[in-house]
């Protein structure tokens, strides 16, 4: 029976769906029966197999994926005998426009973008508590070699409106309350994190304890920035703003997800992913998606990013930026245009452009073309005196931040180094004397490097290590010794690590070439961990023999090659943004200190009366005029360092300091001073030594008042929580430590009559 079909007013030149007939069965699962083409189908010659319900619909690969409640359906037994007089079906436009397949694309990117070398809890904490910035520093490398999921998640609920929004702000305040360090608020503006919120601390304390932190997204403020969205907005606009936004439906209406599909992540992290799908309308309905990242780790697929536990949900249109704490990154991110060059690239997750051992003026080139000239370099292992216009020479130029702890270095190798032999690097140490010099010679680093790099196993894709050295001393062309040597890891399969067994070097993203304990090294005075050192980066051939740039002359051992060393400079971009560095090394001054802030509380004053009794019983007068303030202490010791031999930087590596009040038992607080990079006191002449011995900082009067401090009509007296907290600017490059932070509580009763 051939079995013709129309489609009731379709119009000249417009889509139209391709046929099919099904069978459907009691669960309503379809199942196909006969395709049609050029407005027919064709049932065969025997239709007594033809049985039950039918359906005309889309012709689909896989019928699964029909909804049979938008089919044209049929009982066989009442039609087949119609058909045979009368070969002809109509099909309405209501139902065949239905029919009309969509193509619906998503797309995205996966990346990783934060630090991987210390205790991501302590990290997520301090994002919790609005104490480490969000995010901490830009740091993000794609992750590839893994698989992308893609979701669709449809949400129904009944329609939202006006009265619906302050019952949902009070359940989605409520959600992110339970889980603040997945979801935590958006950061305070301003350099001065404030005081500590000593109920924030308890409610982000709770939520450790009970396990809600989740490495597989970063922490997500966009719910946060949501909320506050909707609290300022009219409720009119707030029921706008969440049909707009997809992240917040699964927090109020009821749904269902469903796989779609997967797709491969590519080289630079980005994945596609393309479906077929009917334009169903379902009745206060809502469709998006969400993703799921899995990669190999040795033989087991692990779920690295979970789009659900994120609460990060997207439109079909939106592209997905994804980010994660967990997983292997891979790539490199190459850090100025250019050809066969040695740079510096980042200490930890700070690019060297941001340092301050790039103070000198580059010297304008002679052509166009040419490069600039590196000035703050004046030889192979030593710099232009730090001194007067250069006095935070080796700091971090965001705030003139001292370096701290472990350091973990970053090289750039051009790949065309490797055509011109250059085999092995090297870095090594010395402490600087105040005129940029090395005291001693120039120690090599010899910490062991571990790179891992991805490799086809027997489960697929899985990460391997690969030593890169130091490798045992090797004997150059001028029989010397050279010894810290390591493997430059090229990307390429040309130059292959000692014992390497892969065809090539698909190296991971984000590894580090060396680092340095700042803390356990002793480099110039004022002691260990403490003071200005230089960090020089040599190249090597195969042999041994060092390899120097033109305008050098070769040493007994060196090899004279085209290369530069460069100098990345302030300017990010353009010229000037980089100066080539004409001599055999590339050496940088690091000013390090890892020493803490310092904050105390030495006595207390009442209207001008000062007391350092152990307890402290304070009455006011009963003057409008009442002021309680706090001697105190806020500094760093830098600024005492006798000088010379001491360096001296322009401004204290004190961050900021408030001093701050809390009455009772979670009961109201202020602020009695604070202040930013100012010592208090100030540094007393005779530097530190002098410091303990001397005078102490006072707070306002106007800050302390005990009208304030205890309004009426609340209680006349009270116990009060006295609190300096201090931040220290140092880093690692990539993170803030408490560790060297001060945070001092006294405790005073105050009353007024």
């Amino acid at each position: 029976m051939q079995l013709k079909f129309t489609l009731v007013g379709a119009q000249p030149n417009e889509e139209t769906p391709n046929l099919a007939l099904y069978a459907i069965d009691a669960r309503g699962k379809a199942t196909k029966l006969a395709a049609g083409a050029k407005g027919q189908l064709d049932l065969g010659a025997d239709t007594s197999k033809i049985t039950g319900t039918i359906a005309l619909g889309p012709d689909v690969p896989d019928p699964s994926t029909l909804d049979a409640s938008v089919l044209q359906k049929f009982s066989a037994a009442q039609v087949l005998p119609v058909w045979t007089k009368n070969p002809v079906v109509e099909v309405p436009a209501q139902l065949w426009r239905q029919w009309l397949i969509f193509r619906i694309c998503v797309a995205g990117k996966v990346s990783k973008c934060y630090p991987i070398f210390f205790d991501k809890t302590a990290l997520l904490k301090g994002i919790a508590l609005n104490q480490i910035p969000f995010p901490p520093r830009e740091f993000c490398y794609p992750i590839c070699n893994g698989v992308v999921e893609v979701w669709q998640s449809t949400c129904c609920c009944f329609p939202f409106l006006i009265k619906d929004v302050p019952p949902f702000i009070d359940k989605f305040t409520a959600f992110l309350a339970a889980n603040p360090v997945m979801f935590p608020s958006p950061p305070r503006p301003g350099p001065d994190p404030g005081p500590i919120d000593r109920v924030a601390v308890a409610n982000v304390n709770r939520a450790i304890a009970a396990g809600k932190i989740d490495l597989r997204f970063a922490p997500n403020i966009e719910l946060h920035q949501d909320l506050q969205a909707l609290q300022a907005s009219s409720a009119q606009d707030a029921v706008q703003y969440f049909m707009a936004h997809p992240s917040l439906w699964p927090i109020w209406c009821t749904c269902s997800t469903a796989k779609l599909g997967d797709a491969s992540l590519q080289p630079d992290g980005s994945f596609q992913f393309c479906f077929d799908q009917f334009p169903i309308i379902l009745l206060n309905c809502y469709k998006s998606y969400f993703y799921k990242v899995y990669q190999n780790q040795g033989a087991v697929s692990v779920c690295i990013y979970d789009g659900a536990a994120a609460g990060q949900y997207f439109a079909a249109d939106d592209f997905a930026n994804l980010s994660t704490l967990s997983g292997s990154a891979c790539g490199t991110q190459p850090p100025i245009p250019g050809t066969d060059f040695v740079v510096l690239q980042q200490i930890g997750a700070t690019s060297t452009h941001a340092l301050h051992s790039n103070y000198g003026v580059p010297i304008p080139p002679a052509g166009p073309g040419l490069p600039y000239t590196d000035t703050t370099q004046t030889g192979t292992y030593s710099v232009a005196a730090p001194i007067l216009a250069n006095a935070n020479g080796g700091l971090v130029n965001s705030n003139d931040a001292p370096w701290c702890k472990r350091l973990y270095f970053m090289l750039y190798f051009d790949p065309g180094m490797e055509a011109l032999g250059a085999y092995y690097y090297r870095m090594s140490v010395a402490p600087a004397d105040l005129n940029g010099n090395p005291i001693g010679t120039p120690q090599p680093l010899q910490n062991p490097v571990t790179w891992y790099k991805y490799a086809l196993g027997t489960s697929g894709i899985e990460t391997d290590p690969q030593y890169l050295g130091p490798v045992p001393a090797v004997i150059n062309s001028a029989s010397v010794a050279v010894s810290g040597l390591c493997v430059i890891p090229y990307q390429s399969a040309t130059v292959q690590p000692v014992g390497s067994t892969s065809p090539d070097q698909d190296w991971e993203g984000a590894q580090f070439h060396q680092y340095f304990d700042t803390d356990v090294t002793t480099s110039t005075p004022p002691g260990p961990g403490n003071g200005r050192f230089l960090l020089t980066v040599e190249v090597f051939k195969s042999n041994g023999d060092r390899l120097v740039p033109p305008g050098v002359t070769p040493g007994p051992g060196d090899a004279a090659v085209g290369f530069q060393f460069i100098r990345l400079m302030p300017t990010l971009s353009g010229p000037g943004s980089t100066a080539n560095v004409p001599y055999a090394a590339l050496t940088h001054l690091i000013w390090a200190d890892n020493r803490p802030v310092v904050g105390e509380i030495d006595a207390f004053v009442m209207n001008g009366v000062t007391s350092s009794e152990e307890c402290q019983f304070l009455h006011g007068t009963g003057n409008a005029s009442d002021a309680f303030q706090v001697d105190y202490r806020a500094y760093h010791a830098v600024l005492g360092d006798l000088n010379p031999p001491h360096p001296t930087p322009p401004s204290s590596f004190m961050s900021s300091f408030v001093l701050w009040w809390e009455r009772g038992l979670n009961g109201g607080s202020g602020t009695l001073d604070s202040g930013l990079d100012v010592d208090h006191p100030a540094v007393p002449s005779g530097g530190f030594p002098a410091y303990p011995a001397g005078p102490t900082a006072i707070s306002p009067a106007s800050n302390g008042l005990l009208t304030t401090l205890l309004p009426s009509p609340g209680p006349s007296a009270c116990s009060f929580a006295i609190t300096v907290d201090v931040y220290s600017k140092h880093t690692d490059g990539t993170s803030h430590f408490d560790s060297l932070d001060a945070h001092t509580v006294a405790a005073v009763a105050l009353s007024r009559s």
